[in-house]
């Protein structure tokens, strides 16, 4: 049989877009070892687990963030017997009971409650003891971080750095359902896949349960579905995710690709039929019932042809059975009726287009129409390019985001938390893996840092003795300094910031002024950049070096102003975001954080350079294109320059700029302290008219001014 002629240039695309093993396996690392992390230094009983597209090792445009969340101390059995191997006055016990009527839906006993309960599970508590779903979901609000978040499903999705995430919080069972998922392990044994070793592994890792009754109940009324609970296996599905082979992953990236962009095209969300978890059902269904299917580069084209043949007749006959409960119908009261036959139709049009069809892609149309114009000339391509230094450099850049993303958890950045980390066995660890654990390390140097910075600076009386005090300040400032050593580019702005807050405006300066040259080079890799000359500077000058001299000169992240930290000029935003739900971190663009620095140090030094620093950020901030400030970073931006002028007492570009950080993406969760800057600007204004009106001799030179050299009467009432 001869290679088809799509095969080997869309595997080959499809390998540049999403990825080789190796940064597949990156990906997957990287949200574990952020998972493992936040799981230790959490300071409630509630471990999560990514899950979602990022976590599958998808790095696309469409990739979401998705978290589950599980009660460490709330432990679900299948039999009550079970019960006898937990303490009872330390852990809650809760029995499953499978509804057979409606396959893959348990309703869950508590069997008793300790002390330390997590409340929404005695909230939802109903008659004869069984759990309510939906009062749980309704409880478990409270955990997530946003005021803008909304209920969909058995999650709570919300928009986080511009990427849509779900977040749901449930139960977790050790044992395996051995009893339900009988015809599973039978398909298990005769066909041999998952192999011996995956099929082991899953069988360990147990099942959840997520707060959502079936659809079926739903539209039969069923005065029952609030005690509905989905049987969830979403850590087994991510096992046999990780065990399928680069060719299955492509196939499997190219049906995500194929839903969103043809499928999915141009049809609003709450009247969209398929989703990419028939996508990956299909999957496994295709790989474990053919396992004598060639899954190559040669055979990718009726690789994804085949999977798309078993949608196509799932959706003509309304049926798709479950991987691990084939009972459980996944189109129940979805793709039925006049939904079903459009949907139908749709595909059945596509199919009968065959190859032609995936010109409807925009990610493909131009490889294919290449391809249709010359089939025999793509036959044998190859892949272009198959190590690329700078790419797997940027995706470093971008895993590393997650770790520094940690810190708007409630976790714990304090001593504590490092001994911990201290602990680790880092002997079989990746050097990938070391990076990351590395980052997350220095990361708590800064937060310690700032804390001890905060408490030796308060402006109450300290009850340490000079001695004790001095130490403290030392170690403060011995840890920060570590971290501008051994971190990234954009390290050295915490020192900076440490400097300004101790009154070393000049030691500051300096700081800032060699941070600026570095963060201006063209091989810096931040965000957005790679759209401009970044990886032709970057191939240039950094390919070959080792990897911590990449770090230190050429990544950069966001500055993030913690809730804990000491910073006056943003008092108001730190107050405000520590009473709302929304993170505990403050993320500014680190360009714009080094000219908010550069101007703050001139103006406590009475700089006539105070002018010209505060241009030169209002100019960046006006004229980016984002290249230096991502969108979702502009409130903050611009929410600065506001502060900025209002210190330099120009309060018609003050009030401009708070007005503009308004209509900004509030991302950053500071409207609330925008608005209370502007009441503050008005209160002053008012102040103003109302002075000049009484004494026209307001403004002359001999007007008393404070120690900073501001007029008086600004100070006085900011």
């Amino acid at each position: 049989m001869g290679t088809h002629p799509f095969s080997v240039p869309l595997y080959n695309k499809m390998l540049k877009d999403v990825g080789d093993e190796e940064e597949i396996a990156m990906m997957r690392t990287a949200i574990d070892i952020s998972d493992r992390l936040y799981n230790m230094m959490i300071k409630v009983i509630i471990n999560r687990r990514g899950t979602g597209s990022l976590r599958e090792g998808l790095v696309i445009p469409s990739s979401d963030v998705d978290i589950l969340y599980y009660l460490t101390d709330h432990h679900v059995v299948w039999d009550v017997t079970e019960s006898l191997d937990y303490n009872l006055w330390k852990q809650t016990v809760i029995l499953a009971e499978y509804q057979e009527s409606i396959p893959g839906t348990v309703y869950l006993c508590l069997l008793n409650i300790h002390p330390s309960y997590f409340k929404p599970v005695l909230s939802c508590v109903q008659k004869n003891s069984y759990l309510s779903s939906s009062l749980f979901l309704e409880g478990a609000y409270a955990l997530f971080q946003g005021s803008a978040v909304i209920k969909h499903g058995p999650c709570y999705t919300d928009s986080v750095y511009g990427q849509e995430g779900d977040m749901t919080v449930g139960f977790a069972a050790r044992e395996w359902p051995t009893q339900h998922t009988k015809h599973w392990l039978t398909r298990c044994e005769k066909f041999g896949w998952p192999q011996k070793k995956v099929l082991e592994s899953i069988l360990s890792s147990g099942c959840h349960f997520v707060p959502i009754g079936s659809k079926q109940s739903r539209q039969e009324n069923d005065p029952n579905l609030e005690l509905e609970w989905r049987l969830s296996f979403n850590q087994a599905e991510q096992i046999l995710i990780d065990s399928m082979t680069h060719c299955q992953f492509l196939c499997y990236a190219l049906l995500k690709m194929f839903l969103k962009e043809v499928l999915n095209k141009n049809v609003r969300e709450e009247e969209k039929l398929l989703c990419s978890y028939f996508l990956k059902t299909a999957m496994f269904w295709c790989i474990q019932t053919d396992p004598v299917h060639e899954w190559s580069r040669e055979n990718f084209y009726p690789c994804f042809w085949k999977c798309f043949k078993m949608l196509l007749l799932w959706v003509h006959t309304g049926y798709c059975p479950n991987f691990f409960i084939p009972e459980n119908n996944l189109f129940v009261c979805k793709i039925v009726g006049a939904n079903q036959e459009r949907l139908f139709t749709k595909m059945y049009d596509l199919y009968c287009r065959r190859e032609q069809c995936l010109a409807q892609s925009p990610s493909l149309q131009k490889v294919v129409n290449k391809i249709l114009a010359n089939p025999k000339a793509c036959t044998k391509l190859l892949v272009e390019e198959c190590f690329d230094e700078y790419k797997h450099d940027a995706l470093l850049n971008y895993m590393m985001t997650f770790i520094n993303a940690l810190q708007n958890k409630l976790s714990n950045y304090d001593w504590d938390s490092l001994y911990k980390v201290s602990r680790l066995n880092i002997s079989n660890m990746s050097n990938f893996e070391k990076v990351l654990i590395g980052r997350h390390v220095l990361n708590i140097y800064n937060q310690i840092a700032f804390v001890e910075q905060c408490s030796c600076t308060c402006g109450t009386h300290c009850t340490r003795n000079k001695q004790t005090y001095g130490k403290h300040k030392k170690v403060g400032a011995r840890l920060v300094k570590l971290t501008a050593e051994f971190g990234c580019a954009t390290d050295p702005l915490y020192l900076a910031l440490y400097q300004y807050n101790d009154g070393r405006f000049k030691c500051a300066l300096n700081i800032l002024e060699e941070t600026r040259k570095r963060l201006y080079q063209d091989y810096i890799i931040y965000r957005n950049m790679h759209k401009y000359k970044v990886p032709v500077a970057y191939k240039e000058t950094m390919i070959g070096q080792p990897k911590s001299l990449k770090i230190k000169e050429a990544m950069a992240f966001e500055i993030q102003i913690m809730t804990s930290m000491q910073f006056c000029e943003l008092d108001i935003e730190i107050d405000l975001l520590q009473c709302t739900k929304r993170g505990r971190t403050l993320d500014i663009s680190p360009f714009v954080f080094l000219r908010f620095l550069i101007f703050l140090c001139h103006h406590r030094l009475r700089s006539p350079l105070a002018d010209h620093s505060l241009q030169k950020l209002h100019s960046l901030v006006h004229t980016d294109d984002d290249r230096y400030i991502v969108i979702f970073y502009k409130d903050i931006a611009w929410n600065i320059i506001g502060i900025c002028h209002h210190m330099a007492g120009n309060l018609d570009k003050a009030f401009q700029a708070y007005h503009t950080s308004l209509k900004q993406i509030p991302d950053n969760s500071i409207t609330e302290a925008t608005k209370f800057r502007l009441l503050l600007l008005e209160s002053q204004l008012e102040r103003l008219h109302h002075l000049v009106a009484s004494n026209e001799d307001l403004f002359s030179p001999g007007f008393p001014q404070d120690q900073d050299g501001d007029t008086f009467s600004f100070c006085s009432f900011v």
